[in-house]
């Protein structure tokens, strides 16, 4: 807050009246008085706006802070201000780059006409880098003081400027994730116009659902939306006697705090109008702190502190120790309230079931706790939502999605709710994974084998059969394996059979009582009439399978009209696969099947 002074909050919910704070000192910093706005890294890297404009490394041998450039002594833009200009992250690189925005204060300082000036800064702890800028983003029309910086609650940032004209003319510009969209002007209601051109305040609300503009006897509320940055029409003027160098928004956005060069800080009753007087000391700028209360900024080294200022609000002051002062201006901060939460999902042992949590971050994108009224779960899937629960686990079908997982919730500085979205896919292995299930005729019995890659909760097989394919009867229970990731072989005999053809299933029992039914096979038992194969698809396109009848060992070879060999295979097993491929002519070709006593020629159809 220039001049050395500084003010720590301990860590704990936001909003919270409960967080501890101090004043204290900063070494090696500048000496100019009026603080603008600042914006630190996690590792300490720095960037400041005071009369000029400085950045400092986290971290080197020349102290806590090392100077890295002057903006006003170096000849670029700068000048006196208590609220021209706003700092915020990069929303495409928020972890080690952020922006600062310097408005023009044309009273003084070596800037006048130049406008708006956009900045640029790097950093990672002892790097600390100079990026770009200035960069003119606005002409001297919209070069007062009157500038602020909202959230858009998805990683983006709002900068708003008013003209120092006789117009209302508000001009923003969208700093988003994928670059910088605007400039855009809005011209909303009767005409406001700031004291010679300078000494004037603007601030979005914590909801980021208002603005207020503060300037020349005139204070005018609007709503404002932050999702598309447009504002609305006037919600309050009054009137105040005071030039407008003080201004915010109460924590519920319901009042608008405000103090002049030379009159009592007080606040207005957006609703009703009704002003209050709650100190007789003046305030060059406020700001909103993270513990609820708002900070002011008289001249000298105490702090002004305005608590429950959403109830019945009290003035004090906070001394700054060693030395340490202000001189009207407090930084101006764009980014206390949190992004949408992330939501998150994690494997339980049961595939189906996931443990759900979310977490808030701040404008760097690092974890942050946030009091919350109300939260609601909504799974996507026609189950019921789930309230109040900040660590939800929930059990999904067993396949399926991706299911749209919502999370709506309600934050206590705020009235209004807001929501974000998780895509959940749920894939279940199968209870048990049947790889084959085949039956042989073997001199009067029916030998039955299947195979599975995997099981889960397998209680048993319950094997079946049927002589119609229709009503079957249970010859044989078989136990499962219970849990295997494993291939596992299964076989059983079906004893004395007789008959022409005899058709099986399995019936698959779970521990919980589920069943799950295998496909139907048929087993030939008669020797007579047509080769003991069975040839599908015929007509085939590109393969077809052959089934063997009887459990014994054949060559089958695949020849065309022409007696020229395609394709061999020797099996003793129940299925053959023959892939003879898509180029292949279409038209007729020839299956021989031979055992050691016989020999079957068949026909198939290629198209």
């Amino acid at each position: 807050m220039g001049n050395g002074g500084r003010l720590t909050f301990a860590t704990g919910n936001y909003p919270s009246s409960t967080i501890g704070v101090t004043g204290s000192r900063l070494t090696n910093t500048s000496t100019s008085p009026e603080n603008s706005t600042s914006i630190c890294q996690t590792d300490g890297s720095v960037a400041v706006y005071t009369n000029t404009m400085q950045a400092y490394n986290g971290a080197s041998a020349a102290g806590w802070f090392s100077f890295i450039r002057n903006f006003q002594t170096d000849g670029t833009c700068a000048g006196s201000s208590t609220g021209g200009a706003v700092s915020f992250p990069d929303p495409q690189s928020p972890t080690n780059a952020w922006y600062v925005i310097q408005a023009n204060d044309v009273t003084s300082g070596g800037c006048a006409g130049a406008g708006v000036n956009r900045y640029r800064f790097t950093g990672t702890g002892t790097t600390v880098a100079y990026n770009a800028g200035p960069t003119v983003i606005a002409p001297n029309a919209f070069a007062g003081e009157a500038i602020t910086a909202g959230t858009d609650g998805a990683g983006g940032y709002w900068v708003i400027v008013h003209d120092k004209g006789s117009t209302n003319t508000f001009r923003s510009w969208h700093f988003t994730p994928t670059g910088i969209v605007g400039p855009t002007d809005q011209t909303v209601g009767a005409a406001v116009s700031d004291v010679s051109g300078s000494q004037s305040y603007l601030k979005i609300s914590p909801c980021q659902d208002k603005i207020a503009y503060h300037s020349g006897g005139t204070l005018v509320v609007h709503p404002f939306n932050r999702t598309t940055g447009v504002i609305g029409a006037e919600l309050r003027r009054i009137t105040p006697a005071s030039f407008g160098v003080g201004l915010e928004f109460s924590p519920d956005g319901n009042r608008v705090y405000y103090s002049g060069q030379d009159s009592p800080i007080s606040y207005v009753d957006i609703a009703s109008g009704t002003i209050n007087v709650v100190s007789s000391g003046t305030s060059w700028s406020m700001q909103l702190g993270p513990d609820g209360r708002i900070y002011a900024s008289p001249a000298g080294s105490n702090v002004g502190v305005i608590s429950t200022p959403n109830g019945t609000p009290s003035y004090s002051t906070l001394a700054l120790p060693g030395g340490a002062s202000l001189f009207r201006g407090l930084s101006n901060i764009a980014w206390l309230t949190p992004q949408v939460p992330v939501i998150s999902s994690a494997a339980t042992a049961t595939c189906n079931i996931k443990d759900f949590s979310f977490v808030f971050r701040n404008y760097f994108n690092a974890n942050i706790p946030v009091n919350l009224a109300s939260v609601t779960w909504s799974w996507g899937d026609a189950s019921a939502n789930t309230t109040g629960n900040l660590t939800p686990q929930h059990t999904f079908p067993t396949t399926g999605g991706p299911y749209t997982v919502t999370l709506s919730f309600t934050d206590q500085s705020c009235t209004h709710s807001w929501s974000t979205t998780f895509s959940q896919t749920i894939t279940c292995p199968a209870p048990v994974e049947l790889l084959n299930f085949n039956g042989l005729y073997n001199h009067g019995n029916v030998d039955l084998t299947w195979q599975t890659a995997t099981e889960v909760n397998n209680d048993y097989f319950e094997l079946q059969r049927s002589a119609d394919g229709v009503n079957f009867t249970t010859i044989a229970n078989i136990e499962g394996a219970g849990n295997s990731s494993s291939i596992l072989d299964y076989e059983h005999t079906d004893v004395g059979v007789s008959g022409t053809i005899l058709y099986y299933r399995l019936l698959q029992h779970d521990f919980d009582g589920t069943i799950k039914a295998s496909k139907i096979i048929s087993v030939r038992l008669d020797k007579t009439g047509s080769a003991p194969i069975v040839i599908m698809p015929n007509p085939f396109s590109s393969s077809f399978t052959l089934t063997k009848v009887y459990a014994e060992v054949a060559t089958v070879s695949v020849y065309d009209v022409l007696g020229r060999l395609l394709e061999q295979k020797v099996t003793n097993g129940g299925e053959l696969s023959i892939t003879l491929g898509e180029t292949l002519s279409n038209g007729s070709y020839i299956v021989q099947y031979a055992t050691a006593t016989n020999s079957y020629t068949l026909h198939v159809e290629k198209k």
